[in-house]
């Protein structure tokens, strides 16, 4: 099992590596923008999913040109409809827009200015007039709205269009031309579908998409884990090997220990990130901490130091009472001496199992954080974030966000832990070795 754990560990520290690299840069920098994602569809799944779903993918369409109008076509080959489909003009603002079915009636849509972009789904007289025209029995625009207004548009005629929806398949045809004339090839407008799946892990209630915050974040994730649990395993060697000295220093450090390792390790955690960090208002009614996260890694070393210096010092005080270390003292060794000669070989092997020990314990305590808001730069906390600002209620449903999040913390935990538990078995058998040699 030693094998797969070094090949799960390789795997994320390789995907921390190249992760951010497929991601588009801005998405990052306007994560908390909600403007940014407004041409994304909501709380939609992935896109692989949506294959197997049947669901409408998101995707933009590319117009043709002819005879001064621009011609999208869209094959819809589903069972379902798309979220809405979302025009956005270019040069002339002043644009008419209708759809044509597989076969051939022509519906009017839109005739007049559009301002910065418009969404199909909210013409409500224009799709109560197709509703009226295919639709049997007639819905109102009420039972339309809280049954996806686009299936007036995607419906069978003269089928009912709301509580028994039979599609139509085929190739539709979104036409757009100019208000007051044709338009010119340089006026192309675009024209989004907002679908019902979207890239490789969907999207939050925001729009936003979910694999830029997985992939980006697990550079930050790994980094702050591995240099955190690095500083944890060092920090807590010395600190617990020189709370043993009978020196004024040695008692200090021992009642420090003492002061952390009885410290509630959230709130010390969220103290020291604000107190370090600098705070940024960043829209969608939140605040974001931006900290280096190298600062990270040690205010997580400190948070954990506390018990982890108390069990270095227990293993140093068992040490001490061994035979060959009152030998030592007899011929006239010095503490310090005793700790570097004697019993530092021994605390290497435990510093080893510690820190693989505490690499699941602080991804997961990172990711923990994003919970109550406190997300030091751009992590899978950042992720985590989102219950607090969109509610529980929102976020419960959207698997998609949390399992990708969950399997790669449990896969993680297990390599690290069963790491740990093939140091730990080394470290069990050294008092029999030691008795050996003496």
């Amino acid at each position: 099992m030693r094998r797969l754990s070094a090949i799960i560990i390789a795997f994320f520290v390789a995907f921390a590596i190249i992760g951010p690299h497929t991601v588009v840069k801005e998405n990052v920098e306007n994560w908390n923008n909600e403007t940014y994602w407004k041409y994304n569809p909501t709380g939609v799944p992935p896109g692989w999913y949506g294959e197997l779903r049947g669901l409408p993918k998101t995707e933009w369409l590319h117009g043709v040109y002819e005879n001064g109008s621009f011609v999208y076509y869209y094959d819809f080959h589903y069972n379902t409809v798309p979220q809405d489909i979302l025009i956005i003009p270019n040069l002339t603002r002043y644009l008419k827009i209708s759809i044509v079915d597989p076969l051939g009636r022509e519906y009017p849509l839109w005739n007049g200015i559009i301002p910065s972009s418009l969404k199909i789904g909210t013409l409500s007289s224009s799709i109560e007039g197709i509703a009226d025209e295919k639709c049997a029995p007639k819905p109102t625009w009420s039972q339309l709205l809280f049954h996806d207004p686009l299936k007036a548009i995607f419906a069978k005629p003269g089928t009912d269009c709301v509580f028994n929806f039979a599609p139509l398949k085929g190739t539709y045809r979104i036409v757009i031309t100019g208000s007051y004339g044709g338009l010119q090839p340089g006026d192309e407008p675009k024209v989004r579908i907002l679908g019902l799946s979207y890239g490789r892990l969907g999207t939050d209630v925001y729009g936003r998409d979910v694999w830029t915050g997985f992939a980006y974040g697990a550079r930050q994730t790994i980094i702050i884990s591995l240099l955190g649990a690095g500083i944890l395993a060092l920090l807590s060697l010395v600190l617990g090997s020189l709370s043993v000295i009978s020196t004024k220093a040695g008692s200090f450090i021992n009642a420090l220990s003492k002061i952390l390792a009885s410290t509630p390790s959230l709130p010390l955690a969220v103290v020291l990130v604000v107190l370090l960090g600098k705070l940024e208002d960043i829209g969608v009614d939140t605040l974001r901490i931006r900290m280096n996260p190298y600062a990270m890694a040690l205010v997580v070393a400190l948070v954990f130091i506390g018990t982890s210096s108390r069990e270095i010092r227990s293993i140093v005080e068992e040490e001490l009472r061994r035979g060959y270390i009152e030998s030592s003292k007899a011929l006239g060794a010095s503490p310090l001496q005793i700790l570097r000669l004697h019993v530092l070989p021994v605390l290497i092997l435990y510093t080893i199992y510690m820190f693989s020990m505490s690499v699941p314990g602080v991804i997961a305590f990172i990711t923990l954080l994003g919970f109550f808001n406190v997300v030091p730069g751009f992590n899978w906390g950042t992720l985590m974030s989102t219950p607090l600002m969109a509610g529980i209620a929102k976020y419960a449903p959207y698997w998609w966000q949390i399992v990708p999040l969950g399997i790669s913390l449990g896969a993680i935990a297990y390599a690290f832990i069963d790491l740990g538990k093939t140091i730990e078995r080394k470290f069990l058998e050294r008092p029999k070795t030691l008795k050996t040699q003496n």
